[in-house]
């Protein structure tokens, strides 16, 4: 295992979210990214530990961005965490991603599943 920061991405459209979730991972070390809508996501050029997506967003939601990576590359969703102020299930099914945490979040509960994503994707 490397010494190298852990890289995380947050995908929201929620400025503040953005920001509460930069200085949160910053602090314990991560190099941290956001984009404000899932349209910016579909094509990375780099990879990352952990990616934190927001379900709800004004042109290409959580939900599609999914729906793409599941057909175009499905391994990144192992490492795919969901935000979401709704029902742990989009449209009553569920998404294929790591973990879903509801929004508003715990600080602690949000670090503590960052940090089993990044565990499991480790082994």
């Amino acid at each position: 295992m490397s010494n190298a920061p852990k890289k995380l991405l947050v995908i929201d459209d929620d400025a503040d979210i953005r920001e509460v979730v930069t200085m949160l991972f910053e602090h314990r070390g991560f190099e941290v990214e956001a984009l404000a809508d899932g349209i910016d996501a579909v094509k990375l050029t780099k990879d990352y530990d952990v990616i934190l997506l927001d379900l709800n967003m004004p042109v290409f939601d959580g939900e599609r961005l999914a729906d793409y990576w599941s057909l175009t590359d499905p391994e990144m969703l192992k490492r795919v965490i969901v935000l979401s102020g709704y029902s742990r299930f989009a449209r009553g099914r569920p998404l294929p991603a790591f973990a879903t945490v509801r929004k508003p979040f715990n600080p602690e509960e949000l670090v503590e599943v960052v940090e089993r994503c990044v565990a499991a994707n480790d082994a």
